[in-house]
């Protein structure tokens, strides 16, 4: 890779052009190659877990990509039979709200791909406004997996796409009901002491249960090791983590073109899978595929088998900035892709 185009990114990050990034890290072939952190300061999230460390970043929604690993490690080792298996069948209640017997037919793939059918729109107000069905729910419920089981269903199971922040912490709470031990020691113990990963901060539900929807926190380059799982199909030095057929999976689109990004983005959406994202970049007059983990606010784990190319990036984007969410997408089309091509 050419360092001089890598150079003259983290100058124009520092001259303000991209003044919501917060740290970036470059992968190549497997070997990390780059690792910068822009930000000297941390802020308001990372006051709510008291982290201190500049290079430890909220995930926001790229949280859920790592808990669809954990789903997987836990299918792998016969916890849970496979994702066909009813989803309520996962759960000890005796019963639900807003009963319906169409909710016995939610698989958990239906949840991985956030097919669930149940009544939801998180995105519709954005998550800034009080009155978004996120912020409203976390205010009146304590138990995450009942109150979202309790909603009453829109449409069959499967039939389409809608995102659901809570469906993730409902596969958390899933995971824990079926492993012998907790959700934490057992995504600790199975995933991230594999990859070499010993920080970990998040904030929990009111049931003490880890918010794996949207509150994990990393280090940077930690986020880029699950990527480059994702691309080395499950391993990690030579040691399998998660089946290949389980990384194949959720890298398969269950829903196309389930939002339209605004054109003026550097990366577009195709569809979705097992809580990763799947698009593309327009770059070197071809469609670069990619498998993408996203959190708000301009969180990114971009894995780009064509090149075995791996780049993480954290930003600020809180309130919700186009400009914030694209400028990750934009470094890496228009530096990182380029130093490759040249």
């Amino acid at each position: 890779m050419d360092v001089g185009v890598l150079e003259n990114m983290v100058n124009d990050i520092r001259a303000g052009q991209f003044d919501f990034i917060d740290s970036i890290v470059v992968a190549k072939n497997g070997v990390l190659i780059f690792d910068e952190t822009i930000r000297t300061m941390t802020d308001t999230e990372d006051r709510l877990v008291a982290n201190t460390d500049p290079s430890i970043h909220r995930q926001f929604s790229a949280s859920k990509s790592v808990m669809s690993l954990v789903v997987g490690i836990a299918i792998d080792d016969g916890f849970i039979a496979n994702v066909s298996v009813p989803y309520l069948g996962l759960f000890p209640y005796p019963g639900y709200a807003n009963w319906d017997a169409r909710k016995n037919d939610i698989t958990l793939e239906h949840v991985l791909a956030m097919r669930l059918g149940l009544a939801w729109d998180e995105w519709d107000p954005p998550y800034t406004s009080s009155q978004n069905q996120l912020i409203r729910f976390y205010n009146d419920n304590v138990d995450f997996a009942k109150g979202l089981l309790d909603l009453p269903l829109a449409e069959d199971p499967g039939t389409s796409f809608a995102y659901n922040t809570v469906a993730t912490i409902t596969l958390g709470q899933a995971v824990e009901n079926a492993v012998p031990i907790t959700l934490l020691d057992y995504t600790i113990n199975e995933l991230l002491l594999p990859l070499g990963i010993v920080d970990l901060e998040f904030l929990s539900t009111p049931t003490g249960l880890p918010n794996t929807g949207s509150s994990l926190y990393f280090r940077t380059r930690d986020m880029a090791k699950f990527g480059q799982l994702a691309l080395d199909g499950g391993l990690w030095n030579g040691q399998r983590i998660v089946s290949e057929a389980w990384i194949n999976a959720s890298m398969t689109r269950l829903s196309n073109m389930v939002w339209s990004n605004p054109d003026e983005w550097d990366w577009q959406i195709d569809g979705y899978g097992y809580q990763w994202w799947i698009g593309h970049y327009d770059f070197d007059g071809s469609n670069l595929e990619t498998y993408v983990a996203w959190g708000f606010g301009g969180q990114w784990v971009v894995a780009i088998p064509a090149f075995d190319l791996v780049v993480a990036v954290n930003s600020h984007g809180y309130q919700g900035e186009d400009e914030a969410t694209n400028q990750g997408h934009a470094l890496i089309r228009r530096y990182v892709l380029e130093a490759i091509s040249n």
